[in-house]
């Protein structure tokens, strides 16, 4: 076995490990990805464990939380590719909008988003779990695709715009 498959083998075990010990933390898989790609980085693996894999890079993803409107309601648009390394923008506006203590919903916009993964979906969790949560489609491929095999999608409210997700009483 090479290093880079050593490396793989014991991120994905310490991966699982930190997500049976923390289960509102990283996908195992993206955790995994990111221990093997440090490792990398710093020159203990002699190969790319995954050479395949296309960076993300800042920049490629906005996320834009709209002026509150004095009716309880936070609306965060978000356009372009999410991925563990790229969600960190969304954390931030869901932290914003879940700490102020006017805001009872959030209204998340994702019709422009061209990628989305389970870190995603972790995120609207998370969301769900502290306000109510309305999402705006339609449902990017990917996300929908997430939503299905994790049979999770009926547990999301999803308007086809924001007028008619403010409007909506749930």
């Amino acid at each position: 076995m090479s290093d880079a498959e050593t490396a793989k083998v014991i991120a994905t075990r310490i991966a699982a490990y930190l997500a049976a010990v923390h289960p509102d933390a990283l996908n195992p898989d993206d955790l995994a990805w990111l221990i093997v790609r440090e490792l990398n980085q710093v020159g203990l693996l002699g190969s790319s464990p995954r050479p395949d894999a296309k960076e993300k890079t800042p920049g490629t993803q906005q996320v834009l939380a709209l002026p509150d409107r004095g009716d309880g309601a936070r609306v965060i648009v978000c356009v372009g590719e999410f991925d563990q390394r790229t969600l960190q923008v969304v954390q931030e506006a869901g932290t914003a909008a879940i700490t102020d203590p006017d805001i009872r919903r959030i209204i998340l916009d994702v019709s422009r988003v061209t990628f989305a993964d389970s870190s995603m979906l972790n995120e609207m969790f998370r969301l769900r779990r502290s306000r109510h949560l309305v999402l705006v489609g339609p449902l990017p491929n990917s996300l929908a695709r997430v939503l299905e095999l994790t049979q999770a999608r009926a547990l999301f409210h999803v308007t086809d715009s924001i007028e008619a997700a403010l409007a909506w009483v749930g």
